[in-house]
């Protein structure tokens, strides 16, 4: 479980507020009316499984890193 409001990196204490913003603004633009399953904090990054869909990695700032293409079986 992620504490929004304590997060702290290699450059020092960083926004909680900054990151979320960048994490939704990514979100709402790429994958809208999606449903976010899970947010899990790894070691550097963070995790954001879209419901029935794919998962999405941010770095620590927030900024998109790759998603992760669930493939649907058919």
């Amino acid at each position: 479980m992620t504490n929004w409001n304590l997060i702290r990196g290699a450059e020092g204490t960083l926004s909680a507020q900054d990151i979320r913003r960048n994490i939704l603004s990514y979100i709402i633009k790429n994958h809208p009316a999606s449903l976010i399953q899970c947010i899990e904090k790894e070691y550097n990054t963070y995790r954001i499984d879209i419901l029935g869909s794919d998962s999405l990695l941010f770095d620590l700032q927030g900024q998109f890193v790759k998603a992760n293409i669930r493939k649907i079986k058919g």
